[in-house]
């Protein structure tokens, strides 16, 4: 006796990325919030930029300030920053630092919502 199993395929992708995209406000959150433990701080609105202008639901994570490109390519700026792990490019150090935990968490999100 023999069994055939069909899968379609185009279904089996829909709802992984379905999944994945339902989890993606969370991952984009814990992202945006590891980003800004090393993002420079002098006043805080450059944190808090990325707190108004990030569109989570897309995955993006955006710091929109008339100074922030200089600071994130800088890696001197004029200012004492008062964050001390501040850092040039904290986006790139922090996915250096975590990116492990990030795909465990994208991993975890994805089958939660299957």
């Amino acid at each position: 006796m023999s069994v055939k199993i069909n899968i379609d395929r185009h279904a089996v992708e829909a709802k992984i990325t379905g999944a994945f995209k339902k989890g993606l406000p969370l991952l984009a959150a814990e992202i945006r919030d590891d980003c800004n433990q090393y993002c420079k701080e002098d006043t805080g609105m450059l944190i808090a930029s990325s707190m108004i202008h990030s569109r989570l639901d897309e995955g993006k994570i955006v710091w929109q300030t008339p100074y922030a490109r200089r600071q994130y390519w800088e890696i001197r700026t004029a200012y004492t920053d008062v964050n001390p792990q501040a850092t040039w490019r904290w986006a790139e150090y922090a996915k250096r630092s975590k990116i492990i935990q990030w795909q465990r968490q994208a991993q975890r999100l994805t089958e939660m919502n299957l």
